[in-house]
């Protein structure tokens, strides 16, 4: 099975890390695409080239591709993280120029890597409001998202989630099965809503290998524009960055790819 879901993982990042080789020229100033990495115990390496210009990309890192959008890349190899099996051959593919986006690639209800691409709400935010957004992208059945002991969103599927405007404080939130109060799958976390900030809240892993947990991302400076992306959650990578960079560098003295400015994040377990 492990097998099988590196594979498949494989195969959904695919969609995405094409960005990492992409010419800076092709951005648009418009979009934002940040792509999560939201499946437990998957890591892959991607080649072009025939060299590794990615590797050891797992569960809880993320890319913040905004200034790759509108790209598209001609041929692409993924393989199983340490080897050289090949899990993909991908052909061209392009991404949005404009948008805000989150790419996640995560497990569908019955524990199948899929990949969920979101547009998110970057509109003005009221003064003395953040906005809250609560995504279902992990292997369990449809669930009730509870702040504070009330239901703020019901029934929510696989791949679904809900968005709301809240007054600035913290709230305290969990999540359980549709209709119950318990058992708590995930939870009780106390989530910070902070003016003009939008707040992504995913719930990723599995409830039969009792590895659910969350990852997060915030959107900051919805007074007006959105300015920045980070992930709630998580640490900033030592080399990540500095690693890919140095890889792509490779690439453009060969004339096969253009510069792209990557930023890596790995979230806390």
């Amino acid at each position: 099975m492990r097998n099988v879901t590196k594979l498949v993982a494989a195969t959904l990042v695919a969609l995405t890390l094409p960005l990492l080789f992409l010419s800076q020229a092709s951005a648009q100033d418009s979009a934002r695409i940040h792509l999560i990495h939201g499946i437990p115990g998957v890591d892959v390496d991607v080649e072009a080239g025939g060299e590794n210009v990615f590797e050891g990309f797992s569960f809880g890192d993320t890319q913040d591709l905004s200034a790759l959008a509108g790209a598209t890349l001609e041929g692409l190899k993924v393989k199983a993280a340490g080897t050289d099996t090949v899990a993909i051959d991908a052909g061209d593919v392009a991404l949005p120029a404009s948008g805000n986006y989150t790419v996640i690639a995560h497990l569908g209800a019955d524990g199948t890597p899929t990949i969920g691409v979101f547009e998110n709400d970057v509109s003005t935010i009221a003064a003395g409001e953040g906005r809250l957004t609560v995504r279902h992208t992990a292997a369990a059945p449809a669930v009730d998202i509870l702040a504070n002991g009330d239901a703020a969103f019901s029934n929510v599927t696989n791949g679904n989630g809900g968005t709301v405007d809240l007054a600035v404080g913290t709230i305290s939130a969990s999540v359980v099965p549709t209709g119950e109060t318990e058992p708590v799958v995930i939870g009780p976390a106390d989530l910070t809503i902070a003016e003009g900030d939008h707040l992504l809240v995913y719930a990723v892993g599995s409830l039969e290998d009792e590895s659910l947990t969350v990852l997060t991302e915030t959107i900051t400076g919805l007074h007006s524009a959105p300015e920045q992306v980070d992930t709630g959650n998580s640490l900033p990578a030592s080399t990540g960055s500095n690693t890919a960079m140095a890889l792509i560098a490779g690439l453009v003295a060969t004339g096969l790819f253009g510069t792209a400015a990557v930023a890596t994040r790995r979230a806390r377990g």
